[in-house]
């Protein structure tokens, strides 16, 4: 219960009657105040409002002894203390509820309203921290600070911790700080053109993992700001950091979103528009192939057939030397034929509908080599077939696969002594790997780069073909998202090893 002493207080109150209400209504604590001689000379409008009664009823109430008065006061105390707290639990939720449907900024303003209605402050800020670049940025004013006491001029903008003023204190030693006596701070600064006078101020830091993220503030409360008004501050900034970067994880997530979104339609556009440069490409492929396979066939089965009437009719009486040009000629069309034939199959390949079906490859290498020693009869090549090789893949372009690659390796042992042709599967870095090995020719490792364009051969013409076999194989392994790789020496034979994407 506070008293007024006379001799220096109640004179100085006895000038200016108004200053009871003003004096009374500042207090932290108490209902009312008592003269010396016990007298009441004012109650306090909070207390009336807190406890639903008149002046007079109030007055009447406390005549009683006195040894009650203390017990009244402080039940008061408690009575005004548990409202206080209920107040900024309900502020709390008005808050959550209120961020569900309005922007962070929004939701900025918003607690700074809610954080000057209860503590009576006149000034509210809320700013983002950065421990790393000591950089602050403004974020955010209370409605009537925006309206009264200054303008949002650099909203959004960011300078250090020390161009900052007393009220980054907080920063500087990462306490709350109180200034009730502004003016008299011997570190203050100036205040910004337009900026009302500031009278007292409070500002907390904000604190997650150890770190100052934010500052809550406020400022110009009539009376001195109090532990009471620290709690509730210290309170909505740490509730209203939460929410906040609830909401800047959504509105991140948000622009994730829109990113991929607009990033798929993206990929979606350049794919169709791929696909439709790749049908006309095809619809070209497949007129170039007609036009090769018609318009280039018939002048050169003109070519064979007239060559080799001339040879048939007239051979007795054309010259030998002619006749050796015209066995030239028809050599080099029969090749140019050949040739024709090779490209076609290198298109088809590239434009053929896989039809994924097991493939037992050691039946298909034992029927290749069967072919090839019909062929020839005459030669004896040692064959081994490891059984039991089945992968998935296209029974059509995978057989094609292994009549170039054995045949590969039967033209290129046809001047060995012994020759030896291996087909099996072997485990690389754990993925299943077929192989055809050879002991003939071999082949330089340095153009091993050559082995599989179209048209390069490492070999001259002691071995017959057009370049075109392991071209069209290398395609074949590319359909089935493989790869192949050869390996050799000259004369010592060559290894040509593939790997399937779906091999079994």
């Amino acid at each position: 219960m506070p008293s007024l002493p006379r001799d220096r207080n109640r004179s100085a109150m006895d000038d200016d009657p108004n200053k009871y209400p003003v004096t009374i209504g500042d207090m932290a604590r108490g209902a009312f105040c008592l003269e010396t001689d016990a007298t009441v000379a004012e109650v306090k409008a909070a207390a009336l409002e807190s406890l639903g009664l008149s002046r007079d009823q109030f007055l009447a109430q406390i005549a009683r002894p006195a040894n009650a008065w203390k017990a009244g006061l402080e039940t008061l105390h408690d009575i005004s203390q548990l409202k206080q707290m209920n107040e900024v639990h309900l502020a709390r939720i008005r808050l959550m509820r209120f961020a569900a449907s309005h922007t962070l900024e929004e939701l900025l303003v918003e607690a700074l309203d809610e954080v000057e209605r209860l503590t009576g402050s006149r000034i509210g800020f809320y700013h983002f921290f950065d421990e790393d670049s000591s950089f602050v940025t403004l974020k955010a004013w209370s409605t009537r600070t925006t309206e009264t006491f200054c303008k949002r001029e650099r909203e959004g903008g960011h300078y250090g911790v020390e161009q900052a003023g007393v009220w980054v204190d907080c920063l500087r030693d990462g306490l709350p700080s109180i200034h009730n006596d502004y003016a008299t701070l011997p570190h203050r600064r100036g205040l910004p053109a337009g900026h009302a006078p500031v009278v007292r101020e409070m500002v907390v830091p904000v604190y997650r993992n150890g770190r100052i993220v934010a500052v809550l503030g406020t400022g110009n409360k009539p009376a001195d700001y109090v532990a009471a008004d620290l709690r509730t501050v210290s309170l909505f900034a740490d509730l209203t950091w939460d929410i906040a970067e609830q909401m800047l994880m959504q509105r991140e997530l948000l622009a994730s979103r829109e990113e991929l979104r607009l990033a798929n339609e993206l990929l979606e556009q350049r794919v169709s528009e791929r696909t439709a440069d790749l049908r006309v490409a095809i619809r070209e492929q497949e007129s170039f192939s007609y036009s090769v396979s018609h318009d280039l066939r018939a002048p050169l089965r003109h070519i064979n057939s007239y060559g080799s009437l001339l040879m048939e009719e007239f051979g007795e009486e054309i010259p030998a030397g002619a006749r050796e040009y015209l066995s030239r000629m028809t050599a080099a069309s029969s090749r140019m034929g050949s040739l024709i034939d090779h490209l076609l199959e290198l298109s088809r390949v590239a434009r053929v509908e896989l039809k994924p079906v097991p493939v037992d490859l050691s039946q298909v290498a034992a029927d290749v080599l069967g072919m090839l020693r019909e062929t020839e009869p005459s030669r004896r090549v040692d064959a081994a077939i490891e059984p039991g090789v089945v992968v998935q893949g296209d029974q059509h372009l995978l057989s094609q696969l292994m009549v170039n690659l054995l045949e590969n390796a039967w033209k290129y042992t046809s001047r060995t002594e012994t020759p030896r042709i291996e087909f099996g599967r072997g485990v690389l870095d754990g993925e299943p790997v077929c192989y055809v090995r050879d002991n003939g020719a071999g082949f330089d490792m340095s153009y091993r780069s050559n082995l599989f364009k179209p048209f390069e051969r490492l070999h001259g013409a002691e071995f017959e073909g057009e370049g075109i076999g392991l071209a069209t194989a290398h395609r074949i392994i590319e359909r089935h998202g493989g790869r192949i790789w050869a390996e050799g020496a000259e004369g010592k034979g060559a290894t040509f090893s593939f790997t399937l994407e779906r091999a079994s």
